[in-house]
């Protein structure tokens, strides 16, 4: 068992360390090749390990998207509208909320636009250490000095203003837009620590198992706690409404992308997890006040941003 654990980890590292940075590192077929080249009976146990690894974790999850781009529609005044109608056809921004993920096997420089690796112990955002990470995974991120989601809404932004690009162009800026101004208020999204509280196992609700894969901080954000509020769509967009009238939430609709993450950053200090740790009803009870506000602030700053971008 030893030896064929041994002869794993070699094979691994040789098709490109599968696991290290989530999925982005091979496709599922050109690994069972490379398990064909290097050690044909390991192949099985490299269909395993990439079942394991191969699922990302993606900000908010759809759920929380869809309901961030609801808000957000709900708060587009009329010119931005009409501008979002003839990009995409109609109004639904939620029904392009999700692409961005979707995309991203496909598109692999957009991997680490999703997030902004900010170190634990720093004060804050800084853009010449933060969006500059190089890796041989992706040969692009070698080019990239605006490999974050910080800088990466602010250049989104400004094309989709740009009446002169091409509308391809244009509504590739707004599917950004839309699914990334979500990414950025979730606070996991904001801190280097633990990949993102990714290499943090916890417990979630009794369950050290979440689905096929051990239960993790940063799917607990994603998923987890949105679940089991039991919200679904409108009643969520609803409820979110009435935290942003009861909070007036409005006063804070501007910012810019390096303030929103910035919070984030800091709320990832409050909520965060070790290792072994409990998302337990008194978590929920705790942090769910948070959960519910960052969608509301992402909701409103979409539309803000929209709004400055399409509406004058």
């Amino acid at each position: 068992m030893h030896e064929a654990n041994g002869l794993l980890v070699s094979l691994v590292r040789n098709c490109a360390g599968i696991c290290d940075g989530f999925w982005e590192s091979t496709t599922y077929s050109s690994a069972l090749e490379c398990a064909d080249i290097y050690n044909p009976p390991m192949r099985i146990f490299l269909a395993v390990l990439l079942v394991v690894c191969s699922v990302p974790s993606f900000a908010w999850g759809p759920e929380g998207h869809r309901v961030v781009a609801d808000v957000a529609r709900d708060h587009l005044n009329a010119q931005a509208r009409r501008a979002v109608v003839q990009l995409l056809g109609n109004d639904d921004l939620a029904s392009v909320s999700n692409w961005a993920d979707e995309i991203r096997r496909e598109r692999r420089e957009t991997y680490g636009w999703h997030f902004v690796d900010i170190p634990w112990d720093a004060d804050g955002f800084s853009e010449s250490r933060d969006c500059y990470k190089p890796t041989e995974r992706d040969p692009s991120s070698f080019s990239d000095h605006h490999n974050c989601i910080v800088d990466r809404i602010e250049i989104f932004e400004r094309g989709l203003a740009d009446r002169r690009a091409s509308r391809g162009d244009r509504v590739e800026a707004l599917k950004f837009l839309v699914h990334f101004v979500g990414d950025v208020h979730q606070p996991l999204h904001a801190v280097a620590r633990a990949r993102g509280g990714n290499d943090i196992y916890i417990v979630q609700f009794g369950s050290s198992r979440c689905g096929s894969r051990p239960c993790d901080l940063h799917a607990a954000w994603d998923f987890g706690l949105i679940e089991h509020t039991q919200q679904r769509g409108s009643e969520y967009v609803e409820l979110l409404e009435r935290l942003i009238t009861s909070q007036h939430l409005e006063r804070e609709a501007g910012g810019n992308p390096e303030g929103w993450a910035n919070e984030s950053f800091r709320l990832a200090h409050e909520v965060w997890l070790n290792d072994g740790g409990a998302v337990d009803q008194s978590y929920y009870r705790r942090n769910i006040p948070i959960v519910d506000q960052r969608l509301a602030l992402a909701g409103i700053r979409l539309a803000q941003l929209l709004n400055d971008a399409l509406g004058k």
